[in-house]
């Protein structure tokens, strides 16, 4: 049975700062991408909660690159996965915090 997926306030804020920034200097076929490809990770998930790797930084956390530029945390709790962040993998990483 596929898990319920919950999206706290920072993953939220995250993806829609990056659906925004694609809308403002990609093409309207690089946000659909995007968001298409996000909706398959998360069926996937959703179905297959261990299916990508645990973070180095935190155990329990999972790592999932949706786009070679945006990698999402997340985390299985009972029947729930938990969407943490969405990340810019160009960024520095010692700046990441979920």
């Amino acid at each position: 049975m596929a898990k319920q997926i919950s999206w706290s306030p920072d993953a939220k804020r995250d993806y829609l700062l990056i659906v925004d920034y694609l809308n403002a200097h990609w093409s309207q076929r690089e946000v659909l991408n995007f968001i298409d490809r996000t909706e398959e990770i998360l069926d996937l998930i959703a179905d297959n909660p261990l299916l990508f790797v645990s973070s180095e930084k935190k155990p329990g956390v999972h790592r999932c690159v949706i786009v070679s530029q945006v990698s999402m945390f997340y985390r299985v709790q009972h029947e729930t996965i938990e969407l943490l962040r969405f990340w810019d993998n160009r960024m520095d990483p010692t700046k990441l915090d979920y």
